[in-house]
Protein backbone atom coordinates (compact mmCIF):
# COMPACT_ATOMS: atom_id res chain seq x y z
CA UNK A 1 0.00 0.00 0.00
CA UNK A 2 1.50 3.39 -0.99
CA UNK A 3 1.64 5.99 1.70
CA UNK A 4 -0.99 8.48 0.30
CA UNK A 5 -2.93 10.72 2.53
CA UNK A 6 -5.98 8.57 2.06
CA UNK A 7 -4.24 6.05 3.12
CA UNK A 8 -3.13 7.44 5.94
CA UNK A 9 -6.52 8.96 6.85
CA UNK A 10 -7.85 5.76 7.00
CA UNK A 11 -4.71 4.55 9.29
CA UNK A 12 -6.53 7.60 11.17
CA UNK A 13 -9.70 6.32 11.65
CA UNK A 14 -8.35 2.94 12.64
CA UNK A 15 -6.15 4.50 15.26
CA UNK A 16 -9.50 5.88 16.97
CA UNK A 17 -10.76 2.24 17.86
CA UNK A 18 -7.11 1.97 19.81
CA UNK A 19 -7.45 4.71 22.13
CA UNK A 20 -5.74 7.52 19.97
CA UNK A 21 -7.89 10.79 20.38
CA UNK A 22 -9.62 11.53 16.42
CA UNK A 23 -6.86 12.38 14.13
CA UNK A 24 -3.75 11.74 16.08
CA UNK A 25 -1.32 8.89 16.94
CA UNK A 26 0.27 9.39 20.77
CA UNK A 27 2.87 6.45 19.50
CA UNK A 28 4.14 5.75 16.33
CA UNK A 29 6.43 2.45 16.03
CA UNK A 30 8.80 2.31 12.88
CA UNK A 31 10.38 -0.84 12.21
CA UNK A 32 13.73 -0.92 10.85
CA UNK A 33 17.06 -2.80 9.49
CA UNK A 34 20.16 -2.46 8.49
CA UNK A 35 18.42 -1.92 4.75
CA UNK A 36 15.54 0.07 5.68
CA UNK A 37 15.34 2.88 2.97
CA UNK A 38 15.47 6.41 4.16
CA UNK A 39 11.97 7.09 2.84
CA UNK A 40 10.32 4.81 5.16
CA UNK A 41 12.39 6.54 8.28
CA UNK A 42 11.33 9.79 7.06
CA UNK A 43 7.84 9.07 6.32
CA UNK A 44 7.51 8.01 10.00
CA UNK A 45 9.36 10.92 11.67
CA UNK A 46 7.22 12.89 9.91
CA UNK A 47 3.91 11.10 10.61
CA UNK A 48 4.93 11.53 14.72
CA UNK A 49 6.06 15.12 13.90
CA UNK A 50 2.33 15.84 12.60
CA UNK A 51 0.95 14.35 15.18
CA UNK A 52 2.77 15.45 18.20
CA UNK A 53 3.95 11.88 18.84
CA UNK A 54 6.64 9.85 20.16
CA UNK A 55 8.36 7.67 17.90
CA UNK A 56 9.37 3.83 18.88
CA UNK A 57 11.90 2.33 16.73
CA UNK A 58 12.44 -0.70 16.88
CA UNK A 59 14.72 -3.04 15.22
CA UNK A 60 14.55 -7.11 15.54
CA UNK A 61 17.64 -9.07 15.46
CA UNK A 62 17.18 -12.73 13.58
CA UNK A 63 17.62 -15.68 15.48
CA UNK A 64 16.53 -18.33 13.31
CA UNK A 65 17.44 -21.75 12.71
CA UNK A 66 21.54 -20.69 10.88
CA UNK A 67 22.25 -19.04 14.36
CA UNK A 68 21.46 -21.81 16.91
CA UNK A 69 24.26 -19.88 19.80
CA UNK A 70 25.78 -16.44 20.27
CA UNK A 71 28.11 -15.91 17.31
CA UNK A 72 29.96 -13.49 15.49
CA UNK A 73 26.76 -13.87 13.07
CA UNK A 74 24.67 -12.64 16.01
CA UNK A 75 26.82 -9.62 16.61
CA UNK A 76 27.09 -8.41 13.28
CA UNK A 77 23.47 -8.69 13.00
CA UNK A 78 23.18 -6.32 16.17
CA UNK A 79 25.71 -3.68 15.38
CA UNK A 80 23.70 -3.47 12.24
CA UNK A 81 20.38 -3.05 13.89
CA UNK A 82 22.37 -0.57 16.59
CA UNK A 83 23.58 1.61 13.49
CA UNK A 84 20.04 1.44 12.02
CA UNK A 85 18.36 2.58 14.99
CA UNK A 86 20.80 5.24 15.91
CA UNK A 87 20.03 6.97 12.13
CA UNK A 88 16.64 6.75 13.34
CA UNK A 89 17.73 8.90 16.46
CA UNK A 90 19.21 11.17 14.43
CA UNK A 91 16.17 12.13 12.50
CA UNK A 92 14.40 11.92 15.13
CA UNK A 93 16.48 14.58 17.09
CA UNK A 94 16.24 16.84 13.71
CA UNK A 95 12.45 16.47 13.57
CA UNK A 96 12.32 17.35 17.81
CA UNK A 97 10.68 13.98 17.64
CA UNK A 98 11.46 11.70 20.92
CA UNK A 99 12.78 8.62 19.73
CA UNK A 100 12.71 5.35 21.84
CA UNK A 101 15.17 3.14 20.45
CA UNK A 102 14.29 -0.86 20.98
CA UNK A 103 16.63 -3.72 20.16
CA UNK A 104 14.90 -7.39 20.13
CA UNK A 105 15.82 -10.84 19.09
CA UNK A 106 13.44 -13.37 17.15
CA UNK A 107 11.24 -13.35 14.14
CA UNK A 108 10.81 -9.55 12.79
CA UNK A 109 7.16 -9.99 12.70
CA UNK A 110 6.18 -11.87 15.26
CA UNK A 111 8.62 -9.56 17.86
CA UNK A 112 7.16 -6.32 15.75
CA UNK A 113 3.46 -7.61 16.52
CA UNK A 114 4.42 -7.83 20.35
CA UNK A 115 6.05 -5.03 20.57
CA UNK A 116 2.53 -2.77 18.99
CA UNK A 117 0.40 -4.87 21.29
CA UNK A 118 2.02 -4.20 24.27
CA UNK A 119 3.03 -0.83 23.79
CA UNK A 120 0.08 0.83 23.24
CA UNK A 121 1.24 1.46 19.77
CA UNK A 122 -1.33 3.58 17.61
CA UNK A 123 0.72 2.83 14.30
CA UNK A 124 3.03 0.75 13.14
CA UNK A 125 5.13 1.40 9.86
CA UNK A 126 7.26 -0.91 7.95
CA UNK A 127 8.99 -0.75 4.37
CA UNK A 128 7.40 -2.64 1.72
CA UNK A 129 9.54 -3.44 -1.12
CA UNK A 130 9.58 -4.15 -4.90
CA UNK A 131 7.78 -7.22 -5.03
CA UNK A 132 7.42 -7.91 -8.66
CA UNK A 133 8.31 -10.95 -11.32
CA UNK A 134 9.99 -13.70 -9.72
CA UNK A 135 10.23 -12.14 -6.23
CA UNK A 136 6.49 -12.49 -5.63
CA UNK A 137 6.79 -16.03 -6.97
CA UNK A 138 9.73 -17.17 -4.73
CA UNK A 139 8.33 -15.28 -1.32
CA UNK A 140 4.57 -14.93 -1.31
CA UNK A 141 4.50 -12.91 2.05
CA UNK A 142 6.47 -9.94 3.16
CA UNK A 143 6.98 -7.93 6.65
CA UNK A 144 4.54 -5.84 6.26
CA UNK A 145 2.01 -8.59 5.61
CA UNK A 146 3.15 -10.73 8.10
CA UNK A 147 3.09 -7.53 10.65
CA UNK A 148 -0.49 -6.98 9.84
CA UNK A 149 -1.05 -10.75 10.71
CA UNK A 150 0.62 -10.23 13.74
CA UNK A 151 -1.28 -7.33 15.23
CA UNK A 152 -4.36 -5.28 15.43
CA UNK A 153 -2.93 -1.92 15.46
CA UNK A 154 -2.72 -0.65 12.04
CA UNK A 155 0.06 -0.82 9.90
CA UNK A 156 0.90 1.66 7.00
CA UNK A 157 3.51 0.01 4.88
CA UNK A 158 6.19 2.57 2.80
CA UNK A 159 7.41 1.26 -0.83
CA UNK A 160 10.84 1.04 -1.57
CA UNK A 161 13.13 0.35 -4.11
CA UNK A 162 14.44 -3.08 -3.01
Amino acid sequence: MATTSSSIDAADTRAVGSGAAAGTFDRVLLAVDDDTDDRVRDVAVSLAAAHGAELDALSVVRMDASVDHWDMVVERREEEAETALDAVGDAGRKADVPVHKRLRYGTPSAEIGLYADGNDVDLVVVPEPDRSGLKRLFSPSNLASNVRDATAVPVVSVPTNE
